[in-house]
C-alpha cells in the first residue's frame, strides 16, 4: 500500500475520531444540562409542595382557632342570655311585689343589668 494512501486513511481515521469525540462531548454537555434543569425543577416543585403544606397547616390551625373563638363567643353569649333572662325574671318579680313602685323597679333593673354586664360596682 502506498504511503499517501496510508496517510489518507490515518488522516480520515483521525478526523472521524475527532468528529466522534466532539459529538460525544456535545451529547454529554446536553445531557448534563438536561440533568441540571431536571434537578432544578424537582427542587422547585419540592419547595412549592413544602410551601403548600405549610400553608395548609396554617389554614388548619387558623380554622381551629376560629372555631374555638366562635365556641367561646357562643358560650359567653349563652351565659349573658341566661343572665338577662334571670334579670328579667328578677325585675318582673320585683315590679310585681306589692308595696313597690315602678321607679324602684327601674333602678333595680339598672343595678342588676350593670352587675350582669360589668360586674359589681367598685367602691372608691
Amino acid at each position: 500500500m502506498p504511503i499517501p494512501l496510508r496517510l489518507r486513511i490515518v488522516l480520515l481515521g483521525l478526523v472521524a475520531s475527532h468528529v466522534c469525540c466532539t459529538w460525544l462531548g456535545w451529547e454529554l454537555r446536553d445531557r448534563s444540562a438536561d440533568l441540571t434543569a431536571a434537578s432544578a425543577q424537582v427542587a422547585q416543585q419540592t419547595t412549592r409542595a413544602d410551601t403548600a403544606l405549610v400553608a395548609r397547616q396554617q389554614d388548619h390551625t387558623n380554622t381551629q382557632a376560629g372555631a374555638q373563638a366562635e365556641s367561646q363567643r357562643l358560650a359567653t353569649q349563652s351565659a349573658r342570655t341566661r343572665q338577662f333572662n334571670t334579670l328579667q325574671q328578677d325585675i318582673d318579680t320585683h315590679a310585681k311585689t306589692p308595696g313597690r313602685d315602678r321607679g324602684d323597679a327601674d333602678a333595680e333593673f339598672v343595678r342588676i343589668w350593670r352587675e350582669a354586664n360589668a360586674g359589681r360596682p367598685r367602691h372608691p
